[in-house]
């Protein structure tokens, strides 16, 4: 059975049938500030239960 593809790449283009250039750079920019945005909130999650932990470890208490 044959697998349909749903997902066809269409190329944009501007008036004269060549390339968007401009398009394609601004959807690159669009994905790398997703990107980075992404991975900033990633380090501030983390940084913020290393910081929780710190303060929310049970206290050590030795037993006489």
């Amino acid at each position: 059975m044959a697998h349909s593809n749903e997902t066809e790449f269409k190329a944009v283009t501007d008036s004269w049938g060549n390339l968007d250039v401009a398009f394609y750079e601004a959807e690159a920019m669009k994905m790398r500030n997703e990107y980075l945005r992404e991975g900033v909130l990633r380090g501030l999650a983390a940084a913020k239960e290393a910081v929780a932990s710190w303060f929310s470890a049970p206290s050590r208490t030795h037993s006489a």
